[in-house]
């Protein structure tokens, strides 16, 4: 038998396996009371299988504690302590108060000077009384005073100095009506001459109201200054302070 070839070795195998798997099938066909058959043999001549690949490892959760089971005891409750009351506040004592230092005395500032007159001796022109107030007369393109307007202008304002009434000044100048600019300067100037008066008499300028009219005469004469008392703003759009 040692000197067969492995060809011859390999049929050998295959007519006992072949021989193995007939007796086999037979014992099976065979009745139950008949002689036992070793299948495990018969099953260990099959080739076997190849062996399964591993799983990889699943994920899984991680298992939830059940509702109902054992609790954990609680922490006991901490001891109440009683606080001691706080002692009343005593509000402290206010500050005592400083004295009063004495008023000082601020030396105000020095009333302006009072506006010149002018006045001149040779300057004609004439007072007379009307309604509430005086009139002054004017030489011909003069605006001067003269001794005596000046002196009934000094007596209509020497009544009004502790009142709070007003005076209007009007003053009007004649002139042509293709120059109106002239006798508007010239009445003006009228009009400044008696406000002179009034403030030196010791009228507040704010109670003096000036108008200069020009030509604008009317009925009386052409160059004059009508001075009369009016209440407080009667006469404001002609205040010149």
């Amino acid at each position: 038998m040692t000197g067969r070839t492995p060809a011859g070795w390999r049929r050998v195998a295959c007519w006992h396996v072949a021989l193995l798997l007939c007796l086999g099938s037979a014992a099976r066909a065979q009745p139950t009371n008949g002689p036992a058959v070793n299948n495990g043999a018969l099953d260990a001549l099959k080739p076997a299988a190849p062996a399964p690949r591993p799983r990889p490892p699943s994920a899984r959760p991680a298992p939830h504690p059940p509702a109902n089971g054992p609790k954990t005891a609680a922490h006991p409750a901490p001891a109440v302590v009683p606080v001691p009351p706080k002692p009343p506040v005593v509000p402290i004592a206010p500050p005592a108060i400083a004295a009063i230092p004495p008023a000082v005395t601020v030396p105000t500032q020095r009333p302006p000077e009072p506006p010149p007159i002018p006045v001149a001796d040779d300057a004609p022109g004439d007072a007379s009384s009307m309604p509430g107030g005086v009139r002054t007369t004017f030489g011909a393109n003069r605006s001067e005073l003269n001794a005596a307007t000046e002196a009934a202008i000094r007596s209509f304002a020497h009544p009004l100095r502790d009142t709070a009434q007003a005076i209007q000044v009007m003053a009007y100048a004649a002139g042509s009506p293709e120059d109106p600019s002239t006798p508007r300067r010239l009445s003006l100037a009228r009009a400044l001459a008696a406000r002179a008066v009034l403030i030196n008499e010791g009228i507040a300028s704010t109670r003096i109201y000036v108008r200069a009219l020009g030509p604008a005469a009317g009925d009386g004469p052409p160059d004059r200054v009508d001075l009369s008392t009016n209440t407080p703003g009667a006469a404001s759009s002609g205040a010149m302070p």
